[in-house]
């Protein structure tokens, strides 16, 4: 792993969407799976606590577009896991998307149920609110093995393709915040993954 993270050659075939096989060890997803016994899950909810609408408005807005269950994970006890990331998102910027990055928002760890067919619609990550910063690089990593679940497809539209993330487990896919994307119905079984944005200057 340390040859793909450290080749800082600027790649000259731009690829909007990058993956990363065996991102994590099988040790890594243990101490992960073990770490998410102790976080404390809630249902997901649209927007931020500062909006103007009220908890029911975003709990029913919510409803129709997306169903899973969220923690986010700021604990000093992943920090070791903020690290490994950055340098991924150091690998992936340097190779590829060539872009001023500030830092990252925590991460959210996602549920999707087959008991509520989780799902989260086509939806953009970058916000149009008139913030300095932005959700400039959006990243997924499975933490689910692939055979747990059926359905729950990461999809991602890119021009007039639509990508599938790959599925494997410890696999990261990054892919510009702009781009539409959904996770498609868990019909049976139960998706784990989680989910991180990197933040740049509005342009």
């Amino acid at each position: 792993m340390a040859n793909i993270f450290y080749h800082l050659n600027k790649i000259d075939n731009y690829q909007p969407i990058i993956c990363i096989n065996n991102f994590l060890t099988q040790e890594e997803l243990q101490k992960i799976n073990l770490q998410l016994k102790t976080v404390n899950i809630e249902a997901a909810l649209l927007g931020e606590d500062n909006d103007n609408d009220d908890f029911e408005t975003r709990r029913l807005a919510s409803h129709s577009s997306r169903k899973s269950n969220i923690s986010f994970l700021s604990d000093v006890s992943w920090i070791w896991l903020y690290d490994k990331l950055s340098i991924a998102i150091n690998h992936v910027n340097l190779t590829n998307y060539n872009k001023i990055l500030y830092g990252t928002e925590p991460l959210q760890y996602t549920e999707y149920d087959s008991k509520y067919h989780g799902f989260y619609k086509p939806h953009i990550d970058a916000s149009d609110k008139r913030d300095p910063l932005v959700r400039s690089l959006s990243f997924t990593i499975q933490i689910s093995p692939e055979d747990a679940y059926v359905g729950g497809d990461v999809l991602i539209y890119c021009g007039n393709n639509v990508i599938t993330a790959n599925k494997k487990c410890g696999t990261i896919t990054f892919f510009e915040s702009t781009i539409l994307h959904e996770v498609t119905p868990v019909t049976s079984g139960f998706r784990k993954s989680l989910v991180g944005w990197i933040l740049g200057p509005r342009v």
